[in-house]
């Protein structure tokens, strides 16, 4: 049993996990709230098996039944958005739920970046892995504490890490933008030579005004967000720190502060 100092999150304990086992032959990455069907681990272990390969993972069926129309319509764009210009891809639906073998685990435990988006460094690092489908079972107790605007922050967070996507968007609407009010330039001064009777729209100025303030802040946040994840990133503070180790069978744990 590993215990932190604190909570480091759910992607520390899966590293910390991995780094428990990676001298094992393979290892079964699963959540402790019974979402996920025990029964599932013998059909892991005999694909890895008998088809050689890498990683077996669970992946939702249907993200409709089990989260509602609006989450798995957000869950598709988020997929979507965030696949988009990848040489890999994350799966849509999967999770954490999966057999990772020895080469799986040492290469996810040589990555250096200690902001880490699982889903997606487990697409990252490659392989051989297979699907297979599966419906997670009712919450035995206790309810999620993910609400929208938990999952917003970490879609946000997904998708800064593994795309550029959204500052390409930045630079694209900045051109659209421009195109847009040249076009308006234009049309003002034909109007003001030309139709000379026309009063000025001072509500049409002040509402493009607010309109590109906004527009600026949302990207100044989108070029903020990448920065602070470089920041981050250059104090290289490790994933996690743990306060014990118990083993099996021990009656005295081990201090790794």
């Amino acid at each position: 049993m590993l215990r932190f100092s604190r909570n480091f999150g759910k992607e520390a304990a899966l590293t910390a996990g991995i780094k428990a086992a990676e001298d094992a032959d393979a290892a079964i990455l699963m959540d402790a709230d019974l979402q996920h069907p025990p029964e599932l681990i013998h059909e892991f272990i005999r694909i890895w098996q008998t088809e050689n390969a890498d990683s077996v993972y669970a992946y939702k069926a249907s993200r409709r039944n089990s989260e509602g129309i609006l989450k798995a319509a957000l869950s598709r764009i988020f997929f979507w958005l965030i696949n988009r210009d990848l040489r890999y891809e994350i799966t849509p639906g999967a999770g954490d739920f999966r057999l990772v073998n020895q080469r799986v685990m040492k290469a996810l435990l040589s990555l250096p970046e200690s902001d880490r988006f699982m889903k997606g460094l487990y697409g990252w690092v490659g392989f051989k892995q297979i699907g297979l489908p599966f419906t997670p079972l009712p919450r035995v107790r206790g309810k999620s504490h993910h609400n929208m605007l938990k999952l917003l922050s970490m879609t946000i967070a997904a998708i800064t890490s593994f795309s550029t996507a959204p500052l390409r968007l930045t630079a694209l609407v900045g051109i659209v933008l421009a195109l847009s009010s040249f076009i308006y330039g234009f049309y003002i001064v034909i109007e003001y030579f030309f139709f000379p009777g026309v009063p000025d729209g001072v509500a049409s100025i002040l509402t493009l005004i607010a309109f590109f303030g906004g527009i600026q802040l949302m990207f100044l946040g989108i070029l903020g967000e990448y920065i602070g994840k470089s920041v981050l990133e250059a104090k290289k503070r490790p994933i996690y720190i743990m306060a014990e180790e118990i083993h099996r069978g021990d009656n005295l744990s081990a201090d790794r502060r």
